[in-house]
């Protein structure tokens, strides 16, 4: 099987393992058993690698073949969740326990210490780095706790954060962001953790904020059945593609806007998912 995407799969709900997806619908393990609870996945287009935060192992380095080419250890008790490439070159993991932004040294194999204390975040839900070394954060609904701000907030790059939120979206419940092409895409469940939460995906200006398209099921059917969205990534043609509690699901954001889903699993539990290249050399 040539694999197409990797998702993580959470515990607890999923199957607490990294899973890759073939462009025929077709699942299968990926990566060491060591990995027990994989939160962020992540890849630049020119590595021949795919990056993964897990709780108990640090930051990951593996091969398109599931092999472990490193393993980066992180200070105990950050509990990291979703990572980010910044435009400096270096790599971003957010601490959950912590709320806390840290920053590694891939090419180093080393963690280089704390990037940005996320001051005012109840829970961060993903994050990204302008080309200034600023950050955007979401901020989401603690998902035990409850509560918590629903915002998109700007810090600067040397860590203080902005007096007004960046987007302040009454029908937005962030749940992951990643910034493409000067557009931030989020991913939302509002209000999360309700039965009757709208699930879309929502694209903002990445320098003023402003509102630049919304995916739901209002105006695009093949989301209504999708449940706990989670992570985003793009194929190399600007196909989005996202993961779900129960499926994964691509979208033309740069098109017509036709979507489709990928694949059905009803405990994917898709936390966090990277695309792999078509063709390899």
């Amino acid at each position: 099987m040539r694999p197409r995407l990797i998702v993580s799969s959470a515990a607890g709900g999923g199957y607490g393992a990294l899973r890759a997806l073939d462009e025929h619908g077709h699942w299968a393990s990926f990566g060491p058993p060591e990995i027990r609870d994989p939160r962020g996945v992540r890849r630049l287009s020119t590595d021949a690698y795919v990056v993964v935060n897990e709780p108990f192992g640090g930051v990951w380095l593996l091969g398109f073949d599931g092999t472990a080419i490193a393993r980066i250890d992180l200070p105990p008790g950050l509990d990291p969740g979703g990572g980010a490439f910044g435009a400096d070159g270096a790599y971003y993991v957010g601490s959950r326990a912590r709320r806390s932004i840290e920053c590694v040294d891939l090419a180093a194999r080393r963690y280089r210490g704390r990037a940005v204390s996320l001051d005012g975040i109840a829970f961060p839900r993903g994050f990204a780095m302008l080309g200034d070394g600023s950050f955007v954060v979401a901020s989401g609904t603690h998902p035990v706790l409850g509560g918590g701000r629903r915002a998109l907030l700007c810090y600067s790059s040397s860590g203080k954060p902005a007096t007004d939120p960046l987007v302040d979206d009454p029908a937005l419940d962030p749940l992951d962001l990643v910034l493409r092409d000067e557009y931030l895409y989020v991913t939302s469940e509002f209000p999360f953790g309700s039965d009757g939460a709208i699930v879309s995906l929502r694209r903002y200006d990445a320098r003023t904020g402003a509102p630049a398209g919304v995916w739901s099921a209002e105006n695009t059917p093949a989301l209504a059945g999708v449940r706990g969205p989670r992570g985003i990534a793009f194929f190399e043609d600007g196909t989005l593609v996202l993961c779900a509690q129960n499926c994964v699901a691509a979208i033309d954001v740069c098109g017509s806007g036709t979507t489709q889903i990928v694949a059905w699993d009803d405990r994917l539990a898709g936390q966090s998912l990277a695309a792999l290249p078509t063709h390899r050399t």
